[in-house]
C-alpha cells in the first residue's frame, strides 16, 4: 500500500446516486476505492472517476468472496427502494445484508463494515420530539421494515465484524431522482402544499452524507454503533416549499392537498401502476412515510465520530436546482 492509501474500500451499491458521491469523497480522502457493482449496471455515474470494478450481486453469495477479498473498509450501499413483491425488499435489504456479512467475516485485515440504512427503518418522530439512535424503530413501510432487519443482521456480527450503522433521512443532491420530481413540480409553477404543512422534516445533501460516513469511518467507534446522519435544522414542511420555490426560480400557484385525498391518490396510482405489470413508487406506504414527521437528532454523531452537516437546504436546494438544469433535467 503505498504511503498516500488510506486503505482499500469496497462500495457497494456504487453506481448509485449515493454510492459514487461516496466513491468521488473517498478518492479525495486519499482511499483506494473498489466499486461493487452488479454484471450491466449502468456505470454512468461512476465514468468520470479512477474507481476499480469487482462484480458481484449480494443475493447471490458465491460471487461475494472475490468482491471482498482485500479490503480493509467495507461500505455497504447497495438497497432496493422499490419493489414488484414485498418479499424482494427482505431478499436484497436483509438477506443480501447477511451474505456481504458473512464474506466480510472471513477477511483477517477487515476494520470496519459501515451500512447505510435509513431513517425510514427507526420510523417518524413525535412532534417536538426528535428521534434518537436508542429509541426503538418503528418503522410504517415495507421498505422501512426491511431495513431494521438489515440492522439487525450486522447487529448479530458484532463480534465478528467491526460495524457501524447510518441512518440518513431523505437524500437529495445532485443527481438524485427520487426527490427530483419536488424540484419538476415546482419547476411547473406548482407549489405542492401536501398535508400538515407545519409537520417537521430534516434532509441531508449527499456531500453531507459523504462526510459523515467517512467521519463513520475513521473514528474510533464501538461495533454496532447506530447513527442518524443529516442536516441539522428541521424545516415545516410550509418553510421546505418556499425554500424550494425560491431556488427554482419560478412564481408558483399554491396548490393544497389534504392528507386523506394524498392517501386515496397513492391507493390510485399503486392499484393503476401494479394492473399494468409496472413497479410503483408512490405506494399507500410512501405517504403515510409523506404526510409524517421526520426529525432526528443528530447529537450523537456529533460527540462521537465529530460530524456536522455543512449545507442547508437553501443552499443545496440551489446547487441541484443548477445541476438538473445544467444537465437538461429541468
Amino acid at each position: 500500500m503505498s504511503e498516500n492509501n488510506r486503505g482499500n474500500v469496497l462500495i457497494t451499491g456504487a453506481n448509485g446516486f449515493v454510492g459514487s458521491r461516496l466513491c468521488r469523497k473517498l478518492i479525495d480522502e486519499g482511499y483506494n476505492v473498489i466499486a461493487g457493482v452488479r454484471e450491466g449496471c449502468d456505470g454512468t455515474y461512476l465514468a468520470p472517476l479512477d474507481v476499480e470494478y469487482r462484480f458481484g450481486d449480494v443475493t447471490k453469495p458465491e460471487t461475494l468472496t472475490d468482491m471482498v477479498a482485500g479490503m480493509d473498509y467495507i461500505v455497504h450501499s447497495a438497497g432496493l427502494v422499490k419493489a414488484t413483491r414485498q418479499a424482494m425488499f427482505y431478499e436484497v435489504n436483509q438477506a443480501g445484508t447477511r451474505n456481504l456479512l458473512d464474506a466480510a467475516a472471513t477477511l483477517p485485515g477487515l476494520k470496519k463494515f459501515i451500512l447505510i440504512s435509513s431513517a425510514a427503518g427507526s420510523g417518524p418522530s413525535d412532534k417536538n420530539h426528535p428521534r434518537t439512535e436508542d429509541m426503538p424503530p418503528e418503522p410504517l413501510t415495507t421498505y422501512g421494515r426491511s431495513k431494521v432487519a438489515g440492522e439487525r443482521e450486522v447487529l448479530g456480527f458484532t463480534d465478528k465484524v467491526n460495524s457501524v450503522i447510518i441512518r440518513p433521512p431523505a437524500i437529495y443532491g445532485p443527481g438524485d431522482k427520487e426527490m427530483f420530481a419536488f424540484f419538476n413540480i415546482m419547476n411547473n409553477r406548482i407549489k405542492p402544499y401536501i398535508g400538515n404543512l407545519g409537520r417537521r422534516l430534516q434532509l441531508v445533501h449527499v456531500d453531507d452524507l459523504a462526510d459523515g460516513i467517512v467521519c463513520a469511518l475513521n473514528a474510533e467507534t464501538k461495533s454496532g454503533s447506530i447513527y442518524f446522519i443529516s442536516e441539522k435544522e428541521s424545516y415545516s414542511f410550509g418553510e421546505l416549499v418556499r425554500i424550494l420555490r425560491r431556488a427554482v426560480g419560478r412564481v408558483a400557484l399554491p396548490i393544497y392537498i389534504p392528507g386523506p385525498l394524498v392517501k386515496a391518490l397513492a391507493w390510485l396510482t399503486e392499484k393503476t401502476l401494479k394492473m399494468f405489470g409496472k413497479t410503483p413508487m408512490f405506494t399507500v406506504e410512501k405517504a403515510e412515510e409523506l404526510l409524517a414527521d421526520w426529525e432526528v437528532s443528530v447529537d450523537k454523531a456529533r460527540d462521537e465520530i465529530g460530524f456536522e452537516s455543512k449545507i442547508p437546504f437553501a443552499e443545496g436546494a440551489r446547487e441541484t436546482t443548477y445541476w438538473y438544469r445544467e444537465e437538461g433535467w429541468l
